[in-house]
């Protein structure tokens, strides 16, 4: 079913081959990486026919100057169109075009890699404006991705009347809770952090020891994120930050912060490890400023302290956030939570907390606050269980990360797929929330 997708290319000879035989090109997706994508392809000179999207209100309309049409008018005009998939949701596409007989399909990482990371980009022409650092991490997020993807696709394929194993353990994303703590409480945080009446810090020695049997499984991990709350407001966050450096099988660190809390001191002098940087949520366009009208004045002066500290940071202006809905019941079929689950944008991000790994935040948050009930068959990893030798544990990671089974979690969030609803970003409550706790 999946043979249709080339898993691979050389971007100059495929270059040289729509130039050639006139080919029609076509991006998948009307999104960041999308745009990115078409300004790879207009240095390699080729013209870019139709972009296809999911998404109704994008068709017959014009993205970027390019028309855009569903994929379904795609297969009357052209079934032997080459299609890049420039989203995340490649199982998903690739059902889509398999079923409309679609033969020539690709992923963008290959293209995105050939961009030039070492300036920014400033494209009028296609108004994409990026800087080193932001663009690298979002091609290294692309690439992640495709390579996650396509272990999935190895290990769902039947071989001989048997599944394909993946034998190594490369991982997108992590993230590391260290505090259940947050400097604001936002009344839609999508990991929760509202319904915590009495947060708390995590424990440094449970979460050390679930790291070190989970580093040990991992062959290869992009990113550890670091969060809370805010993890700023968990004072020994060096200790976390200098630990996780000396992982030789993580290409880089990033702390989440909301930008209330200058760093100082030694939280402040491990951000300055070459591994380290910041991604900071910048609300000075949002509705929070109403009532945290300091949050602008905090933003620049935490931006002037890494400044001059020679820190790498990304600051990044946020309005909307996804509506994840208040921790209720909602009854669905197996169908629709599976579906739920491939359209979430964050079912690849495992959550390390309190010892456990799960497959999101709000499976994380919600087991922690008892507000559904855990099956350890299939919502979590117990990293502490040391009845379970590494080399079983680093199978059980595999199958984990790669099965795309829903969760239990999956029937309290309404989802985070591709157009689901927004709100406000960073609109504040007073106190905590209730929600409906399940047995």
């Amino acid at each position: 079913m999946y043979d249709i997708l080339k898993e691979s290319y050389n971007t100059k000879d495929l270059a040289q081959k729509f130039k050639k035989d006139n080919s029609s090109v076509v991006i998948f997706g009307c999104s960041l990486e999308g745009k990115l994508l078409l300004y790879a392809m207009l240095q390699h000179d080729i013209k870019v026919d139709y972009f296809i999207d999911s998404n109704k209100k994008f068709f017959g309309k014009y993205y970027l100057g390019i028309k855009t049409i569903s994929a379904e008018e795609l297969a009357k005009l052209s079934l032997d169109a080459h299609i890049f998939i420039a989203h995340q949701w490649i199982i998903k596409a690739l059902e889509k075009l398999n079923k409309l007989n679609f033969k020539n399909v690709y992923p963008s990482s290959d293209f995105l890699k050939s961009i030039d990371i070492s300036k920014k980009i400033n494209s009028k022409k296609i108004g994409l404006y990026m800087e080193p650092l932001r663009l690298e991490r979002k091609i290294e997020i692309a690439n992640f991705n495709c390579l996650k993807i396509l272990a999935d696709l190895k290990i769902s394929s039947k071989s001989n009347g048997s599944k394909k194993s993946v034998d190594n353990l490369v991982v997108k994303h992590i993230d590391v809770v260290i505090t259940e703590r947050c400097s604001m409480k936002c009344r839609d945080c999508s990991n929760l952090m509202q319904f915590y009446d009495k947060p708390k810090n995590g424990d440094t020695n449970l979460l050390f020891k679930s790291m070190d049997r989970l580093m040990e499984c991992v062959d290869h991990l992009y990113e550890f994120r670091v969060i809370g709350g805010d993890p700023f407001m968990n004072k020994e966050i060096y200790k976390i930050i200098n630990k996780v450096v000396k992982y030789k099988n993580v290409d880089s660190v990033v702390i989440y912060t909301n930008a209330r809390i200058v760093p100082k001191g030694e939280n402040l002098n491990c951000l300055k490890n070459k591994k380290v940087r910041l991604q900071i949520t910048n609300y000075s366009d949002s509705q929070a400023v109403l009532t945290h009208p300091s949050l602008v004045a905090q933003h620049d002066e935490i931006v002037e302290v890494l400044s001059s500290n020679n820190i790498k940071f990304v600051s990044e202006k946020v309005t909307k956030w996804d509506d994840i809905g208040t921790l209720k019941f909602i009854k669905e079929t197996p169908t629709q939570l599976y579906n739920k689950f491939m359209d979430c944008c964050i079912n690849d991000v495992l959550s390390l907390l309190d010892g456990v790994l799960y497959k999101c935040p709000v499976s994380a948050h919600g087991t922690n606050l008892k507000a559904f009930s855990f099956d350890p068959n299939y919502d979590g990893v117990d990293l502490t269980d040391e009845k379970i030798g590494l080399k079983n544990l680093k199978k059980k990671l595999i199958d984990f990360y790669h099965n795309n089974k829903y969760v239990t979690a999956c029937s309290y969030c309404k989802g985070r797929g591709y157009g689901a609803g927004e709100v406000g970003a960073a609109i504040q409550t007073k106190k905590s929330l209730p929600y409906l706790a399940q047995s």
